[in-house]
């Protein structure tokens, strides 16, 4: 998730809209993560594990509420990559981003963000932290309004770089889109097609009792 949000934001910054593209892009991301961090203040934990064990109950499968998530996982990432190819220019003449528009930026973000969650460690102790801490109202709001500016800020700063020095860091950046795209864009969208088709098929086959993906016990 970090290395496709790093060439998505370079392809943005080296793009004729940095400013409109790469802000949403950031706007995307730190929307999602904000909402993410706030279902687990409002105790969206302990609703899970209750949903989770109606799953399990209801399908006969004590992973069903995992399952559930591999495969919307799996699709999400197989509308990411379509969303990734309808971003991507039509012609190299085009230039970097060229077809994309702010909200196909945002909701790639958002996506991204979506699709990392589970494996986002640092975010998650952070607002373990905050969970914790058993701040009220505006104050918690206000801490997970500070824990997300700094989850992105990496990105925040790379904008800043483009629009502090917009001669040299402009071309720097430009030069970077066009070797992220000619390069990384086929690459990704392969690897993220057979991960999503691979999440999707074993997650079915899971319930359907035939497993795509070994498990050792």
């Amino acid at each position: 998730g970090a290395s496709v949000s790093l060439l998505l934001i370079l392809v943005a910054l080296g793009g004729r809209r940095p400013a409109a593209l790469a802000g949403a892009f950031v706007v995307g991301v730190y929307v999602v993560y904000f909402c993410c961090g706030l279902l687990l203040l409002l105790g969206a934990e302990a609703f899970t594990a209750r949903f989770g064990a109606g799953l399990a109950r209801l399908w006969n499968q004590p992973e069903a509420l995992e399952l559930v998530i591999q495969i919307l996982v799996g699709l999400l990432l197989l509308v990411s990559s379509w969303l990734m190819r309808r971003s991507s220019p039509a012609k190299p003449q085009e230039g970097p981003t060229a077809g994309s528009s702010p909200a196909s930026m945002a909701l790639l973000g958002g996506t991204l963000v979506l699709l990392g969650i589970p494996g986002a460690v640092p975010y998650l102790a952070a607002v373990e932290r905050i969970v914790h801490q058993d701040p009220q109202g505006v104050t918690a709001i206000a801490y997970l309004l500070f824990y997300n500016l700094i989850f992105v800020l990496p990105l925040l700063s790379l904008i800043g770089l483009r629009f502090l020095f917009p001669q040299r860091a402009g071309k720097i950046f430009q030069s970077l889109a066009t070797l992220s795209l000619s390069v990384l864009p086929k690459l990704t969208a392969v690897a993220v097609v057979a991960l999503g088709l691979v999440l999707v098929a074993d997650g079915i086959g899971w319930f359907l009792g035939h497993l795509l993906l070994p498990v050792s016990t």
